[in-house]
């Protein structure tokens, strides 16, 4: 479930980084180099990619380019758990708020009568 309270930062994505890394049999690191060249059509010099991978590493902030290109890494099917997850998730919230509206209007007109 994408955390609300910190917009930026969606644990789908480095999910998704770690499985395109293990996809591939490469680093972490190394698919940031990879999605920087895909992205921006050259290599980065390793000290370029620290302050990203140090903020990835640190505060699960993954660049948009990162995101990207480890999505393109993935099978969709590696990706189909975490959804079928945040639609369960949304399947019940909606359950509970409806039973509770149906009695809060259940209340309401016994109150009046």
């Amino acid at each position: 479930m994408i955390n609300v309270l910190e917009p930026n930062k969606d644990p789908v994505d480095t999910d998704c980084v770690v499985s395109a890394a293990n996809n591939l049999e490469v680093s972490e690191f190394r698919i940031f180099q990879d999605a920087y060249t895909a992205w921006y059509g050259r290599e980065a010099a390793e000290s370029n990619m620290n302050p990203y991978f140090i903020r990835y590493i640190t505060e699960d902030k993954v660049p948009f380019w990162v995101r990207n290109y480890a999505r393109s890494k993935v099978p969709d099917a590696q990706l189909i758990p975490q959804s079928a997850k945040d639609a369960g998730f949304a399947k019940t919230v909606l359950y509970l708020a409806s039973f509770i509206v149906e009695y809060a209007v259940l209340a309401y007109y016994l109150a009046i009568f």
